[in-house]
């Protein structure tokens, strides 16, 4: 027995869709710089320092010093070693006057005087580290400093820009259909 049989078939519509990107190109080229400075001005002035020494005390103490410094100073002491001598001399009249010391005063006498410092000092000064004055003075530096005013000059350049618009393609890829067919079959076999 030969039947009949129905098929369908059916394609769907595809859509296709190419996409292309835009694309820029930039070029930028350096801006123009230019920076002028004058020098500054500088004036600079300064006061020689001052070293002072005074070494008089020390020429004192070595006996080199002035010579009228040096006499007023020992005879300054005279007035005073007068009176202490004309003291001592009274002293020693009067120990020789006591006829009855046991002690030979005239022998003492001459003993002490021949032992006797000098009662004149002829140093003035005392030799010492701190005899020579040392005075320093230091100088004075002025700085006078102008600066000058710094010129900038800037000119940009323009960019160049080139854009290439991209573009989307929507085309029909496949087209949509409905396929029936009737076909017989024998279900004998």
């Amino acid at each position: 027995m030969n039947d009949l049989r129905l098929s369908i078939r059916q394609n769907y519509a595809a859509i296709g869709i190419d996409t292309y990107p835009t694309q820029q190109q930039i070029q930028s080229a350096s801006g123009d710089l230019q920076i002028q400075q004058s020098a500054a001005k500088m004036d600079f002035s300064s006061e020689p320092a001052q070293l002072i020494v005074d070494s008089s005390q020390a020429q004192h103490a070595l006996m080199r010093g002035p010579n009228l410094e040096w006499s007023s100073y020992v005879t300054s002491q005279l007035n005073a070693l007068f009176h202490q001598q004309l003291a001592e001399i009274v002293a020693e009249g009067n120990r020789t006057a006591m006829i009855t010391n046991p002690s030979n005063a005239f022998a003492e006498i001459a003993r002490n005087n021949v032992f006797r410092p000098n009662p004149v000092n002829y140093q003035a000064v005392v030799p010492d580290v701190d005899n020579v004055e040392i005075t320093y003075q230091p100088g004075e530096s002025n700085t006078v400093i102008e600066g000058s005013p710094t010129e900038i000059q800037y000119a940009a350049n323009k960019p160049d820009i080139q854009v290439m618009p991209g573009k989307t393609d929507i085309y029909l890829r496949q087209k949509n259909n409905i396929d029936i067919q009737v076909s017989s079959y024998n279900i004998l076999t």
